[in-house]
């Protein structure tokens, strides 16, 4: 099953070592992070990928990063700069004056930009890494497509 809602590389067994070695409860993680102790369990048990806002939340209560609950060796998308600051694509779409689908056709890589600087700092980042997570959406893209062709189902 595709779960593109929710982020990649997301490790619940490292939600629940961080949990424990904090001495908190799943509802006092809860608490601390500001959502539901249902989603806490969950999200611990894999049963459901966080998205951006909630990994924001349990990282920032657990005092660690968002790379450390789901880290990525490869250079992140826009998508995943986005998910690691807790925003949503109608958030970074009031910043620059857009609509929340064109935040996502950029996001894949589908559009260019006429004015990178101003979407950089709708994301948070200088101008030079906005690009090249443009550039790693717009090649995993190019990716998907290529292993449809090969008859590769392109699975993420």
């Amino acid at each position: 099953m595709k779960r593109s809602s929710g982020v990649s590389g997301f490790r619940s067994s490292r939600l629940h070592e961080l949990r424990c070695q904090a001495n908190l409860s799943v509802d006092e993680l809860a608490a601390l992070s500001g959502i539901s102790p249902e989603t806490v369990r969950q999200v611990e048990k894999g049963s459901r990928q966080p998205g951006g806002r909630v990994l924001k939340a349990l990282a920032t209560a657990l005092h660690t990063t968002t790379q450390d609950l789901a880290p990525t060796s490869e250079e992140p998308t826009l998508k995943r700069l986005r998910q690691e600051q807790g925003r949503t694509q109608r958030e970074i779409a009031g910043k620059i004056g857009v609509t929340p689908q064109m935040v996502s056709q950029v996001e894949r890589g589908v559009y260019g930009v006429s004015k990178p600087a101003q979407w950089a700092a709708a994301y948070g980042v200088s101008r030079k890494r906005w690009q090249a997570a443009w550039e790693a959406g717009r090649e995993q893209r190019r990716q998907r497509a290529e292993d449809r062709r090969a008859g590769r189902g392109g699975i993420e």
